[in-house]
């Protein structure tokens, strides 16, 4: 199992930035697979933006070999 790095969090969170995006993605650890939750900066944010950033995320832990599960409200996702 590949394991997520501080390092490739931080990345994420400087394309997230560099997007225009106003969120920062937080790791968290779990049993048997790792945790993300989504922080708002903002409230509310527009769907479009949370959009965006879904397609930002999905196309960044897609190059590491991750695919996303995202919970309920999708401000939580587990990489597999």
């Amino acid at each position: 199992m590949k394991i997520i790095s501080i390092t490739e969090i931080l990345q994420c969170n400087e394309l997230i930035k560099s997007k225009g995006l106003e969120f920062k993605i937080h790791l968290r650890d779990a049993c048997g697979k790792q945790s993300c939750w989504i922080e708002a900066f903002h409230e509310p944010t527009s769907s479009a933006q949370w959009e965006e950033l879904y397609k930002a995320l999905e196309e960044f832990f897609s190059n590491l070999r991750f695919k996303l599960e995202y919970g309920e409200n999708k401000t939580d996702f587990w990489l597999l």
